[in-house]
């Protein structure tokens, strides 16, 4: 369905909606049997990413310390069932939100402590007790100098994001539901969320008030570059003076990206370097890949040695940074 060979009718009729029970597949609950999974495919290192968990933030965003609350008992829990690193090979990402910049700090340093090397944040304005706000304000340095000091990946995450203050004044539907959009909702968000996050994060200077950070794209997909890439280039050729530095410039040395093996993937490295993009598979969602290494099936147009920076390299580099 999401490579567009079948209807999401078609799917469901060939059994989309026969789920296996979780209990035939342990691997995806228990830390040393993922571990040897990664074995059988294959596999040399992986970030791991929660699924659920990522939505915390958006259904309790207006109680601060609720949120504070959940997130370090989420983490807490992470780190004792899976750790953060595992034999260097597994990186479990701990969730973060920047609602409590001193919060997020006393977190931060204390998953970095216990060897974490990746954290997952979403791609959302940031809600604090005055209001919404950029993530690329400079309120927010200390802690992307403190991740960019320790070199901990940034990994931005897909997660719920309400767009309804926008949606609504179209559809007149000002519910947020974020598993069930419309088709307006479908088209008029696609990629928004990811490339707004991005686009404050260089318009507001983070990027260049921290060149050395290393930020994450996962599970947004890739379809949204071009797009995005073509806006910075014009805008900062209409009306460089507003900009702190060349937009490309800051995009292309802080940020990577794993984009779905269904993208156009050849399309996407013409837009971003090819030593920016990462291979991923985010089975067992709909979109993923049963067998990570399938991966290769999307990177026919490249040759051999862009094929293992993006299938290998590109990641293992990123991890031995810090």
């Amino acid at each position: 369905m999401f490579s567009g060979e079948k209807s999401k009718a078609d799917v469901i009729t060939d059994g989309y909606k026969v789920v296996e029970p979780l209990a035939l597949h342990p691997e995806y609950q228990e830390r040393d049997k993922r571990l040897a999974q990664l074995n059988v495919q294959n596999i040399e290192g992986c970030l791991l990413f929660p699924t659920l968990a990522s939505g915390i933030e958006e259904r309790v965003r207006e109680d601060i310390p609720l949120l504070t609350d959940i997130l370090w008992a989420f983490n807490r829990w992470l780190q004792e069932e899976w750790t953060f690193n595992t034999a260097d090979r597994m990186f479990s990402a701990p969730i973060f939100s920047l609602a409590d910049i001193d919060e997020a700090l006393a977190m931060l340093d204390w998953a970095i402590e216990r060897g974490c090397r990746v954290i997952d944040l979403r791609s959302a304005p940031v809600l604090t007790a005055t209001g919404f706000t950029s993530p690329g304000k400079p309120e927010f340095d200390p802690f992307w100098a403190r991740c960019e000091e320790a070199g901990v990946l940034v990994g931005v995450h897909a997660g719920p994001v309400s767009y309804t203050k926008y949606t609504g004044d179209w559809t007149g539907n000002f519910e947020y539901h974020a598993f069930s959009r419309s088709a307006f909702e479908h088209i008029a968000l696609h990629g928004r969320a990811i490339s707004d996050f991005f686009t404050a994060m260089v318009c507001d200077g983070a990027l260049s008030r921290h060149p050395n950070l290393n930020v994450v794209s996962v599970e947004n997909g890739g379809d949204w570059i071009p797009s995005l890439v073509d806006k910075m280039k014009i805008y900062y050729h209409r009306y460089p003076g507003s900009f702190p530095e060349d937009p490309i410039e800051a995009f292309e040395r802080c940020v990577w990206v794993s984009p779905f093996w269904e993208d156009d993937i050849t399309d996407i490295a013409r837009y971003l370097p090819v030593e920016r993009i990462l291979a991923g598979s985010d089975y067992p969602h709909a979109e993923g890949l049963s067998e990570p290494t399938d991966f290769l099936k999307a990177l026919t147009d490249f040759n051999e040695a862009d094929t293992r920076l993006i299938m290998r390299d590109n990641l293992r580099q990123l991890l031995t940074r810090g």
